[in-house]
């Protein structure tokens, strides 16, 4: 239980450092930023929930797409030019970027 407070907490001050850096990076006004912390602070009780209230299998794919998708109709302009600024990195740092992510994702779902 000790180790998953740990990784709980480190991924928790990871979304909201990248949070707050899509705010300042895009320059968001208060309306835009409301929407950004709220979809993050979605997105921290989903894996707070997650870590302390294990879901069914069925359950927690469930509640994950519906947390997905608000996060996506809270914050799709963000997203999109999030997006945009992505395409336009090297293919060098787009790569690292994609398998940086994804071993989070993936190192998430074994640990909690």
């Amino acid at each position: 239980m000790t180790f998953t407070t740990v990784f709980l907490a480190a991924i928790i001050a990871l979304i909201i450092s990248k949070t707050r850096d899509i705010v300042l990076r895009n320059n968001l006004d208060a309306k835009k930023e409301k929407r950004v912390l709220i979809a993050s602070i979605l997105l921290i009780l989903f894996l707070v929930t997650n870590a302390t209230l294990p879901y069914p299998e069925s359950l927690y794919w469930f509640i994950g797409l519906g947390i997905v998708s608000a996060i996506l109709i809270l914050s799709y302009s963000v997203v999109k030019k999030e997006f945009k600024r992505f395409m336009a990195l090297k293919t060098k740092e787009k790569v690292q970027n994609i398998l940086f992510y994804s071993l989070l994702v993936v190192v998430t779902n074994i640990y909690l």
